[in-house]
């Protein structure tokens, strides 16, 4: 929701959970290889495990390569039997344009964490922490990324989020009372990978411009947090179109497409309507949330939106996190 990309460099940040729930459903394996089934992406894969950790039988299947890293990472103190493992993410799809897109809400962030909590489950261990879930995470990732996707479907609703060198702050918040939002589709993918190499590449060539542009963008995140911790609406609100207008730019100097011409589009729609719009996540396609006070202006603005090609997609806040259900 807000402090994108400044989130990697010690900002203060906010995420919101919403009712888009991922699942992971495990159930002894028929044999001694692992199963791991997705309808999601159409996947039927078989993986084992051993001392060295976990090798896929055939091909790693793209979308769900992670999960050996996961299984990799849990399995040594655990010593569990092979399982068939079911990842459902399908709610995390939307149709467009005659067939499903993915929208960018963190599915592979709430997969993990559900895996991770199915995992801790059948094995008769506590639930996983934050930080346990947090650090897996990076391992799948090589050591990126900074976890606010992890956190949101670890404790749902609401949460300021950051980093303290390797550990992580996470505690509740709440939207300034009267602060109404709409989640929009821009109609176009993004690859947060690429996105960040895109920027991981700027910083390289201009160290001292991407400082000036990421204090900027941690500035005025930290400013919409003490908003939002004073219940201003109006100020957070600012906050918001500030930290858009400054995304924008930095995604200019890093040659990466963040505010790409449909979220300029939806932009300019929310302006005509009296409302405040910025892109979620790395930016450059997926969703963004439009902002307003007032409810007529969040109708007028969604009816325009879908005018334009833009859907409105029907997201409520969830402030239920990681939940494992036992049929043992």
């Amino acid at each position: 929701m807000l402090g994108e990309y400044a989130v990697l460099e010690g900002a203060p940040a906010l995420a919101l959970a919403v009712d888009r729930r991922a699942r992971a459903t495990l159930a002894p394996a028929t044999d001694d290889a692992w199963e791991i089934v997705s309808p999601t992406f159409g996947v039927e894969a078989r993986l084992r495990m051993d001392g060295a950790g976990a090798a896929w039988s055939d091909a790693a299947p793209d979308a769900l390569a992670w999960v050996a890293t996961l299984l990799g990472q849990f399995h040594p103190g655990a010593h569990l039997p092979p399982c068939r493992v079911e990842l459902d993410s399908d709610a995390f799809h939307v149709e467009h344009a005659g067939k499903p897109a993915k929208l960018g809400l963190g599915s592979s962030a709430a997969l993990a964490v559900a895996l991770l909590g199915a995992l801790h489950a059948i094995a008769q261990k506590p639930a996983p922490t934050l930080d346990e879930c947090v650090r897996t995470h990076r391992a799948i990732q090589h050591g990126h990324g900074s976890g606010i996707d992890i956190a949101a479907s670890f404790s749902g609703g609401l949460l300021r989020y950051q980093l303290d060198g390797n550990a992580t702050r996470s505690v509740p918040a709440r939207l300034p009372e009267g602060l109404r939002w709409r989640c929009v589709y821009s109609g176009r993918p993004a690859s947060t990978r690429a996105m960040l190499a895109t920027v991981a590449g700027w910083r390289e060539r201009d160290p001292a411009a991407f400082a000036h542009c990421m204090h900027e963008l941690a500035t005025i995140s930290s400013r919409g947090i003490d908003a939002l911790a004073a219940n201003d609406a109006a100020a957070f609100l600012s906050c918001l179109h500030d930290y858009a207008t400054s995304l924008a730019r930095f995604g200019e100097a890093a040659g990466a497409d963040i505010a790409s011409r449909e979220h300029r589009a939806i932009a300019a729609i929310a302006a005509d309507c009296g409302c405040v719009y910025k892109s979620c996540g790395a930016g450059g396609g997926d969703i963004g949330v439009t902002f307003a006070v007032e409810d007529t202006r969040l109708r007028d603005f969604s009816a325009r939106a879908l005018r334009a090609g833009f859907p409105v997609i029907g997201l409520e806040a969830d402030p239920t996190g990681l939940e494992v259900v036992s049929n043992v």
